[in-house]
């Protein structure tokens, strides 16, 4: 079978993009709405397959199995290609003079419940927190999994304010969720960390240290949110 040309890639990637924010919506549990407006993200061809090394999608996809794979990619350990589209986002907020926020959100004492309970107990709490992360944020940010117990989000145009909004939502959801595994009910919380760009930012990894450090004292006491 012949390979797809470029933009017949970009198109059906963005069809696929389009039917994950459009299924997201139907729920109505973003944190906050958008005032009827979804901004318009100019990423390039070359870099329209940063965040996922998934496959091209297609429109006879049911909604159950884009929801699938878009959890698989979710919870798919790979902090580079997450930083490379953090360092995107950041050239953009720079480029448009626009606010940009990254949350770093670690599970607590999974590596404890992954010891006590073993490894297949630790993959259902990652899969089972990916879908309450994925239904607690905007069609428009991005969420990736930076180690094996946290997640990193990416907030555009957004400031402290609006994402001190989105963590403690996501916080609350965290806490009031819980997984069954082996017929007993796993209790997770999560220790949110973020900060958002300022001027002086000169590249990316200077936010990532700097959620990190907030992050820190989020996990001092665990269930909390700290914004640097």
């Amino acid at each position: 079978m012949p390979a797809d040309s470029d933009q017949e890639k970009f198109r059906r990637e963005a069809l696929f993009q389009k039917r994950l924010a459009e299924r997201r919506a139907e729920h109505n549990q973003f944190p906050w709405n958008t005032g009827g407006e979804t901004p318009v993200f100019d990423i390039p061809r070359s870099e329209s397959k940063l965040f996922a090394d998934r496959s091209i999608e297609d429109a006879s996809l049911s909604d159950e199995e884009v929801e699938r794979r878009a959890l698989l990619d979710l919870t798919s350990y790979n902090f580079w290609t997450f930083y490379k589209r953090l360092n995107y986002e950041v050239k953009r907020a720079r480029r448009y003079k626009r606010d940009l926020t990254l949350l770093l959100v670690a599970v607590d004492g999974l590596h404890e419940i992954a010891e006590n309970r073993g490894m297949q107990a630790e993959n259902t709490i990652i899969l089972s927190c990916g879908r309450v992360l994925l239904g607690s944020i905007r069609d428009v940010d991005i969420a990736g999994r930076c180690r094996d117990d946290t997640f990193g989000v990416i907030l555009p145009e957004t400031p402290v304010s609006g994402a001190e909004v989105a963590a403690e939502r996501l916080r609350t959801k965290m806490e009031e969720h819980s997984v069954m595994h082996l017929e007993k009910r796993i209790a997770i919380t999560v220790s949110v960390g973020g900060t958002n760009l300022l001027d002086n930012d000169p590249q990316a990894d200077i936010i990532v240290a700097r959620a990190i450090e907030a992050l820190k004292q989020s996990m001092i006491n665990g269930n909390m949110v700290s914004l640097a």
